[in-house]
């Protein structure tokens, strides 16, 4: 079965244009027929699939600035126009406070790291030689301070037998003379005239007790030594020396209001009067030798202990000061390091945020920012477009974009420049979602520029040509001469005499119209192009 194809001259001119500049077929033709009909002869050849789209070229990022905290603007050393490196200083806010912070936590980072490595390279020669120094004067010191000690216990005995001897001859040499039968069981006073009432019975119990004590205290002087325990016996003999005391007192009162009378003299008299005053004052000088001499071994002692500690402590840094470092040193100070360096990375985030810098290469495009001027956090103080790379942003209906892919190449013609300066272009990004135009759902998808060039300036409008496929090698026919029949496609082809209809399959259409052929023609196959009927 024949299939019609109905094409004017002008149809016939177009499509062999297309076949000629789209395919790069090899083209012959022939009228040989008898109704002058034409014939293309299939050739493989380079096949490209376009779209058309227009855009406009913007910057590759464009960035509007502010302040993270407020306050007032110290400098501003930028001005609209203005090319900045990636880091350059836009706009600052005063940072004279956190800086002297900042530079205070670095120099004590400095300090700690400095002690760290003087613990790991451990004492020098001479700071051991000076500790060793210091141990060995503490030690003379300990043992003159020690030799001190034993010198005031030995006079603390002596002062002990001293004691012993004043209270024995304040009692039983001077005070016995008034007493009859003083050392028994029951002492009498007899001084010439009746004394009477309780100071007498107090004078002779008192004077019953102390023979006890003055036979009981002579064993235990009998055994002093400075290896005893001799504050215990300076408890002991301060209490004797009070008993004693209180004794003498009580005698003295009789005695000091005795008159002469037949029984007994005044001389008599004036001698007990001054033998009592004289037992009472060397029991009282005793006592006071006593607490002089308690205090001087006290001292000493606390001398002894004092140097001893001082001793441990000049031992134990000697003992440091040979030992290597400890692993709980070195993690402590290294601790302190981290400490300090997280202190002076926070006050760097603050300084950080008084000053706005360039996150990117780009032109300034406004300064709202004034010194002098309070700008609140988030208020826009400096605006910037990127100056590296510049793109073209194009919307492309919905009918379109499943055709196009990233990284797709294309060829951008800027209207500033024409035709006859095209720029190779490349598709980076795809939004995946609609944005709304005129009512029209399209897809917004940004090309980016193969190659910098100081001509493209931002805001001017592009054409683009996306290849969204090319391929080599393919047989393609223009697509007006294929016909469909009951879902199959036919072209009609020349063989030998005749010409008949022959079944093909179909892939791409090119961007300028041209059918991909999968199946059904070989290289080399005529079809014909039009028919008289």
């Amino acid at each position: 079965m024949r299939i019609l194809i109905m094409l004017t001259r002008k149809t016939i001119l177009v499509a062999l244009l297309a076949v000629a500049t789209g395919a790069g077929a090899w083209i012959m033709f022939s009228s040989n027929g008898a109704d002058g009909e034409k014939f293309l002869t299939v050739r493989a050849g380079d096949f490209e699939q376009a779209v058309s789209v227009s855009g406009k070229v913007i910057p590759a990022e464009s960035l509007q600035l502010s302040f993270e905290q407020s306050g007032a603007v110290t400098a501003v050393p930028v001005e609209v126009g203005t090319r900045v490196g990636r880091g350059e200083l836009l706009v600052s806010q005063d940072t004279s406070e956190l800086a002297a912070q900042l530079a205070e936590t670095r120099a004590a980072i400095e300090v700690e790291k400095a002690k760290l490595q003087q613990l790991l390279a451990g004492s020098s020669a001479e700071d051991i030689q000076i500790t060793e120094t210091a141990v060995a004067n503490a030690k003379i010191d300990l043992e003159n301070a020690k030799q001190s000690f034993r010198d005031a216990e030995e006079k603390t005995v002596d002062t002990l037998k001293d004691s012993y001897t004043k209270a024995d001859d304040a009692v039983r040499g001077k005070t016995d003379q008034l007493f009859v039968n003083p050392r028994g069981n029951d002492p009498q006073l007899s001084l010439g005239t009746p004394v009477g009432g309780q100071l007498e019975t107090d004078v002779e119990w008192r004077r019953s007790l102390l023979e006890k004590t003055v036979t009981d205290w002579s064993a235990a002087v009998g055994k002093l030594s400075t290896l005893g325990d001799l504050s215990a016996e300076l408890s002991y003999a301060k209490k004797n020396l009070r008993d004693t005391a209180l004794f003498l007192d009580l005698v003295s009162l009789p005695v000091n209001g005795l008159t002469a009378n037949s029984n007994v003299t005044q001389a008599t008299i004036d001698k007990w009067r001054t033998d009592v005053a004289t037992a009472r004052t060397n029991v009282n000088a005793a006592i006071s030798n006593l607490t002089a001499a308690e205090t001087s071994m006290k001292t000493e002692q606390a001398d002894v202990l004092m140097l001893e500690g001082k001793l441990r402590s000049a031992e134990q840094e000697l003992a440091l000061e040979k030992a290597p470092a400890r692993e709980a040193d070195v993690a402590l100070y290294e601790a302190q390091i981290r400490k300090a360096e997280a202190n002076a990375a926070y006050t760097a985030t603050q300084l950080a945020k008084r000053e706005i810098r360039a996150p990117l290469v780009g032109v300034v495009t406004e300064v709202p920012a004034k010194v002098g001027k309070v700008f609140a956090a988030n208020e826009i103080a400096v605006s910037l477009i990127s100056a590296d790379k510049l793109q073209i942003e194009s919307f492309v209906p919905e009918l379109n974009i499943s055709y196009i892919s990233q990284e797709d190449e294309a060829v951008a013609v800027l209207d500033a420049y024409g035709e006859d300066q095209p720029f190779a272009v490349r598709v980076v990004s795809i939004d995946p979602a609609e944005t709304i135009r005129d009512g029209v759902s399209t897809y917004r998808i940004k090309l980016q520029f193969v190659a910098e060039d100081s001509r493209v300036k931002s805001g001017m409008t592009a054409n683009i040509q996306i290849i969204t496929e090319k391929k080599s090698g393919v047989i393609s026919v223009p697509q007006g001469i294929i016909a469909t029949r009951d879902g199959k496609k036919y072209v009609r082809a020349r063989e030998g005499e005749a010409i008949v209809d022959r079944e093909v399959s179909t892939g791409s259409i090119s961007s300028i119209g041209n059918v991909e052929i999968r199946s059904g023609l070989s290289e080399g196959d005529l079809v014909l192009l039009n028919a008289a009927d």
